[in-house]
């Protein structure tokens, strides 16, 4: 530490400089959330937590599909999206929904894709263990 005439004291820069790298990374966010699961057919369009065990996430599921996570933010009814993706060719996904500390405990989930019905619905957010299984109505005919 070095003393100024004013008798204050300063850090080191090396110190100074480390300190603020330490910063950065808390405010990066480190401890982010995963929310991952799979899009498969299903009679009615809906969103289920299920565990990782679930046999269901053996079976063959929807490509493409366009999946978003976001929350409510304020009272007005308007939402933040904290992340997206969209299924591989098993029909599996994986989103960053961001640090867990910006994730709150209940989620909008939303599922899309051209001529499909939309599936859309307020979750508790999986735990460690689980996953969202999405289950999507049979395609729109013309």
């Amino acid at each position: 530490a070095v003393r100024t005439l004013a008798g204050r004291t300063l850090q080191r820069p090396a110190f100074a400089l480390a300190a603020s790298g330490a910063a950065l990374l808390s405010l990066a966010g480190c401890g982010g959330t995963t929310i991952g699961g799979k899009v498969l057919r299903g009679e009615i369009g809906r969103a289920i937590i299920i565990t990782d065990s679930d046999p269901r996430l053996a079976e063959p599921g929807l490509a493409g599909i366009e999946v978003e996570i976001s929350t409510p933010v304020s009272g007005r009814g308007g939402r933040a999206v904290l992340g997206t993706g969209v299924t591989d060719e098993t029909g599996a996904f994986k989103i960053n929904a961001g640090p867990s500390k910006n994730v709150p405990p209940r989620v909008a989930i939303r599922a899309s894709a051209p001529d499909e019905y939309e599936v859309r619905q307020s979750i508790f957010r999986p735990r460690a263990g689980e996953k969202v299984l999405l289950l999507m109505r049979p395609p729109k005919t013309p």
